[in-house]
């Protein structure tokens, strides 16, 4: 069984018979939040009546479990309310050690020599930028050991030396779930990655759990249409776990979720409860400026949810970048992608030093020294 999403029930239709001809048989047709028609469908004839089954045999607590996912309203914003109940007395306590830790942030920073010329301007560059004093007494150090005397490979051996760099390999036995507040860009940067699976294999399959938001699930439709990538929305860890084993896919495997905190127990435990239906990856989307405490402290908390990789977004709609990257470095987060568009056909930029060399003295015209 697949499900077709369009604005009008004709047209959903229309596509679940180009997808499985005059074998196209409605199972079941419902109204979205979004105003559109979702059709579900398949190529198998409908029993005339339910096939015999054996009745599951579950302990309680896995079946009182099961009961309230099966009772529980539609995804909001707190995704799965139900679920809060079996994670939120340790949920928060799990962030604790990494919240009042704060991992290299912490602490006195290291000392930076800026006795030489190249130093002090590499130096006052970064502040410009609002690097923190942690990431900047490394980039200063790390710039030293350039082998050669100029502003642009110096700024590149220091990022090479600050940071991992990971950019995300497709695999459908490894799906991408991306992660991170309101706002950051994971819908766009799910079609970019999807459109990047679609150049390279020929197909990326897309799921969204971000059913609550107003337009969500009509933003991220239209760019898969628009990629003619598989498109499902997913209001519970159970639809992810049809979805998935309904379709088998055989390329990329993109999970969106809704913005949430990560510091609130509802929402991290709806948040773990996706993760653990696709078996994916979460990935920090978090875009290039913004309050640097706060990114630090959201980078944290994400990094404890199993986050080990940031996308930052947004490079082309800010001034100052140093934010996102303070938070990848306290944290050790390593990059993956950047994102400096807004044109889902520009794709998505594997991570590098040299982007960001580049990036951060375009926006300072002239030496360092």
């Amino acid at each position: 069984m697949r499900k077709f999403i369009a604005p009008t029930l004709d047209a959903a239709k229309a596509k679940a018979k180009r997808a499985f001809g005059d074998r196209a048989v409605i199972i079941a047709v419902r109204n979205l939040p979004s105003g559109d028609i979702e059709v579900s469908a398949s190529d198998k004839p409908e029993p005339v009546a339910p096939l015999a089954r054996a009745e599951p045999t579950f302990g309680d607590a896995a079946r009182r479990s099961m009961e309230e996912k099966a009772a529980r309203p539609s995804a909001g914003a707190r995704l799965n309310d139900a679920l809060e109940q079996r994670y939120a007395e340790n949920a928060l306590s799990r962030l604790t050690g990494t919240l009042v830790r704060g991992g290299k942030k912490d602490g006195a920073p290291p000392s930076v020599t800026l006795t030489d010329k190249s130093a002090g301007e590499l130096a006052d560059l970064l502040t410009a930028h609002g690097v923190g004093a942690h990431l900047l007494a490394a980039l200063v150090e790390g710039a030293r050991n350039s082998r050669i005397h100029e502003d642009l490979y110096r700024l590149e051996t220091a990022f090479t030396e600050a940071f991992t760099y990971a950019p995300i390999q497709f695999s459908p036995s490894s799906p991408i779930m991306l992660v991170g507040a309101t706002g950051a860009g994971k819908s766009s940067s799910a079609a970019k990655l999807a459109a990047q699976a679609m150049a390279k294999d020929g197909t990326a399959f897309i799921m969204t759990a971000d059913a609550g938001r107003a337009g969500a699930v009509d933003q991220l439709r239209t760019y898969a249409d628009n990629l003619r990538a598989d498109f499902f929305i997913v209001e519970t860890p159970f639809d992810v776990d049809e979805a998935l084993k309904m379709n088998k896919p055989r390329g990329a495997v993109l999970l969106d979720t809704p913005g949430v905190s990560p510091f609130d127990a509802g929402d991290l435990a709806a948040l773990k409860s996706f993760r653990e239906a696709a078996n994916a990856e979460p990935v920090l989307v978090l875009p290039a400026s913004g309050d640097a405490a706060e990114f630090q402290e959201m980078a944290a908390a994400f990094k404890e949810f199993g986050a080990r990789r940031m996308i930052i977004t947004k490079f082309d709609a800010a001034k100052r970048v140093g934010a996102a990257l303070n938070a990848a470095f306290a944290n050790g987060l390593a990059l993956a992608h950047y994102s400096e568009s807004a044109f889902i056909s520009e794709g998505l930029l594997p991570a590098s030093p040299e982007f960001l060399a580049r990036r951060l003295l375009a926006t300072r015209p002239g030496k360092m020294g």
